[in-house]
């Protein structure tokens, strides 16, 4: 497969963002998936990349079809109002979801099938949010048919709120774009939804553990983030706990992450290693089936989702004896997963959990040969180290352009309290299936308490520190384009070292300096 599924997944981003937008990009926005591509291609396999007449073809027909793939998927599923009159507009459409967000305001997101404008229903597609004050008369149940009436339509507010919150970038990443006030008495319910969808289903039991957990005798703090690291659910994690856990480079550890859901395979198949009557398929089925599980109680987040999809990749291809690279794996899934959901591409969390994945996979052939050659205690922190460093290697232009600033301690927040969060989530694990069965071992529970404890003081003081957060101003994405650039270089450089490679890479530096500022002169 190769570089070839690189193209093919550019294709299909670029598919995906000319047919709904770059919010607040340009056109020259939407080339930026194909030359950070071709230029990943460069580095995939040495000498590869030869150009000839017959992979020139293959190379512009995969990147066409999955292009149009893209466009498909988006416009045959995009919400897009017709001239209606302020206060005329009703609609048809099933629940998606429903959430109090304060006491004052509940955000209810429609699945629309029809539109009336005067007179006439026309059929529509795609997701829009409905606001409006929470009524305990009423009722919302995902799958459920609803119709609303009075609605004055508009595109979701693209002005950020005071702590930097874009609505416009949140809701876009779940497939609105089109927002509306909703009075409560203008709402009808039509039917009912016949079959549970899966989502309801595995939602229903997510907030049944996270009641039992509630129950169990644990510090607040602790609570709150057993059901975080276990369960997905972060509702009661405070805000000032969010700040300290982000200015500390953790935030990941609280969220159920690739690293969650890699522990649970890890440990099922362990667990499945000492039944030898059972054959290596019927246990990698039945770890995959646990691993899915997992990943729809914890709320099919994108990193669990991402996570999930590599290691079933892992299995089949290990299954079927061929060995497939990581970064083929990585790119395999994200088409997949792009294809099912294509509004994935603007979710934050789905962008840094593919990078910081990406980065280890990028940067292992460089680091494995020297962390062979070490002791097995210069051998765990250093490898803490370089997987920190690989993976924030391609996260850090995202988290500067979408957030504004980077912690400066990352490392040391991963190497000093990332241990401990594991084994908090290894013990909220056991406390959590202990309490199922009705078993409660107060000493467990206080050493959660203890382990919460200090990671909740230590992300405190090392989020606090002086000079922690690095922000620069005015980034571009053509700036992101150049960062990954550099990097592509570097490691095609290290790769084999080379005279001419220098001066490939200092002409490629330029080229990418020219597009950016001429990005600039475009934008105006």
């Amino acid at each position: 497969m190769g570089y070839q599924i690189l193209i093919c997944l550019a294709g299909l981003i670029s598919g995906i963002l000319f047919s709904c937008g770059i919010p607040g990009g340009h056109q020259l926005s939407y080339s930026l998936p194909l030359l950070v591509a071709v230029a990943a291609s460069l580095l995939w396999k040495s000498g590869e990349l030869v150009v000839t007449r017959l992979r020139l073809l293959t190379i512009i027909m995969g990147f066409c079809c999955f292009f149009l793939a893209g466009w498909i998927s988006v416009a045959t599923n995009n919400f897009k109002p017709g001239d209606s009159l302020p206060g005329k507009a009703e609609i048809v459409g099933r629940i998606v979801s429903y959430r109090a967000v304060t006491p004052k305001m509940g955000q209810l997101v429609i699945s629309v099938r029809k539109e009336r404008i005067g007179a006439a229903w026309d059929n529509r597609t795609g997701n829009i949010l409905l606001s409006l004050k929470p009524d305990t008369s009423l009722i919302f149940r995902p799958g459920d048919l609803w119709e609303f009436g009075s609605l004055t339509i508009t595109a979701v507010s693209s002005k950020p709120s005071k702590n930097g919150f874009v609505p416009q970038r949140y809701w876009l990443s779940r497939g609105v774009q089109y927002e509306a006030r909703l009075i409560s008495r203008d709402s009808r319910l039509i039917r009912t939804s016949r079959l549970p969808s899966v989502v309801s289903f595995f939602a229903s039991w997510q907030q049944k553990l996270c009641d039992r957990i509630d129950k169990i005798d644990l510090s607040d703090d602790s609570k709150a983030l057993t059901k975080a690291m276990v369960l997905g659910d972060r509702s009661d994690v405070s805000a000032e706990t969010m700040t300290d856990f982000s200015r500390a480079g953790i935030i990941h550890v609280i969220s159920v992450s690739g690293l969650h859901v890699g522990i649970i395979y890890f440990i099922i198949s362990w667990l499945l290693k000492g039944t030898g009557f059972l054959g290596p398929r019927f246990r990698s089925f039945f770890a995959l089936l646990i691993v899915w599980i997992y990943t729809g109680i914890s709320g099919f987040s994108p990193s669990a989702l991402r996570s999930a999809g590599m290691i079933t990749l892992f299995e089949v291809s290990r299954i079927g004896r061929r060995g497939t690279p990581g970064l083929e794996v990585l790119a395999g899934t994200a088409v997949i997963h792009c294809l099912l959901d294509p509004y994935t591409i603007f979710s934050v969390g789905a962008q840094l959990s593919y990078l910081a994945v990406a980065g280890i996979f990028f940067w292992n052939p460089v680091f494995n040969p020297v962390l062979s050659k070490m002791g097995k205690v210069g051998r765990y922190f250093s490898s803490s180290v370089a997987i920190s460093l690989a993976a924030q290697s391609l996260i850090v232009p995202l988290l500067l352009f979408w957030f504004g600033w980077i912690p400066l301690y990352f490392l040391l927040g991963n190497i000093l309290l990332l241990p401990f969060l594991v084994l908090a989530f290894y013990l909220g694990l056991v406390i959590t299936i202990l309490d199922f069965v009705g078993i409660a071992i107060p000493l467990i529970n206080k050493g959660m308490d203890i382990l919460i404890g200090w990671s909740v003081s230590g992300a405190a003081w090392l989020g606090n520190l002086p000079g922690n957060l690095i922000k620069p101003e005015n980034l571009r994405w053509s700036d992101l384009v150049l960062y990954y650039f550099l990097l592509l270089s570097i490691r095609y450089y290290l790769d084999k070292p080379n005279p001419d490679k220098v001066k490939r890479m200092l002409a490629g530096t330029g080229l990418v300096f020219l597009v950016r500022y001429a990005g600039i002169f475009i934008a105006g």
